[in-house]
């Protein structure tokens, strides 16, 4: 007799919050806008505090099944929308690249006064700004997951067909670039709810900053940051090999090759890899898509709990 599977846990409703932010644009223009995030725990934790960077496109849903394991052990979790990505309202002259994003960011993170253990978590685009983050403040782990690298990966290029698109885009009416933009990012899998999300995603992409990241690992390789990175082999956006680049400038990492499941023992191995004066762990798994935010829920909070505790 077949036994009958346990029944999957329900994801908890994300805890939305709003909260008026003051930043500067790139060409230092003032902005001020009402940003969204998701604050599991605003009474806070005496665990920690893990803090998400969605992907583009992307929104704090990204990090839901971490997030939900995070609840269930009691730690808190933040999950920041950047402006024009359907929850943050987007702003004029809004420019994508990571010196205003970052501008945002710490406008909010300063406003939530965060106490006690912090890691900074990313997901796809969004591990730029974590890594840039966790060197710009106390931070206790970072987790990358399906990273970028320091090259243009498969899923932007040819980088002059974006550039294209994007020029289009400026010339048509509004109602016509957004149903063009809508129709192509929907049309390759992504979801997006409208034009201006989809342009953003395409224009925050578009703005990443690659080969300038290696300044900031070597600044966090100077700091006692836990790390886990985490990527898989059948990543339809980021070729494994411009992961394992990256994945050179970062100093003491075990690293760990799986086809598939990770089992407990390997899994207490990976855990083992963020106790003492042990920095972490690279995860590759060969049967994992670019959402790992899904498929290694688990695993990733499991880390996060190990990091908080050491």
């Amino acid at each position: 007799m077949e036994e009958t599977p346990a029944p999957r846990a329900r994801i908890s409703e994300p805890k939305l919050q709003k909260k008026v932010v003051k930043f500067q644009t790139e060409i230092e223009k003032d902005v001020e806008l009402e940003a969204v995030y998701e604050d599991s725990l605003s009474s806070g934790s005496s665990l920690g505090t893990v803090v998400g960077f969605h992907g583009s496109p992307g929104s704090h849903n990204d990090f839901k099944y971490v997030r939900n394991k995070l609840d269930e052990m009691g730690i808190r979790f933040i999950g920041i929308n950047y402006p024009g990505f359907g929850n943050t309202p987007g702003y004029e002259g809004q420019e994508h690249g990571n010196p205003e994003r970052q501008n945002f960011t710490n406008a909010l993170l300063d406003e939530l006064k965060i106490e006690g253990k912090i890691i900074f978590i990313g997901h796809s685009r969004g591990c730029e700004n974590a890594l840039q983050t966790a060197v710009g403040m106390p931070s206790h782990g970072l987790v990358l997951i399906n990273p970028t690298g320091f090259r243009h990966h498969k899923g932007i290029r040819p980088v002059y067909r974006l550039e294209y698109l994007n020029s289009l885009y400026g010339i048509l009416p509004s109602f016509m670039g957004n149903a063009m933009m809508l129709g192509i990012y929907k049309a390759i899998g992504f979801k997006v709810q409208s034009g201006e999300e989809a342009i953003n995603a395409m224009r925050s992409a578009m703005r990443m900053s690659l080969e300038d990241q290696i300044e900031y690992i070597e600044k966090l390789n100077q700091k006692n940051t836990k790390k886990l990175i985490i990527f898989g082999g059948n990543d339809h956006l980021v070729e494994e090999e411009i992961v394992l680049e990256k994945l050179e400038k970062h100093d003491g990492l075990e690293h760990f090759r799986f086809g598939d499941n990770i089992n407990e023992d390997e899994k207490l191995k990976i855990m083992e890899t963020f106790t003492g004066n042990r920095l972490g762990a690279s995860v590759f798994v060969a049967k994992d898509t670019h959402f790992q935010n899904k498929s290694q829920a688990d695993l990733v909070a499991e880390a996060c709990k190990k990091m908080l505790e050491a």
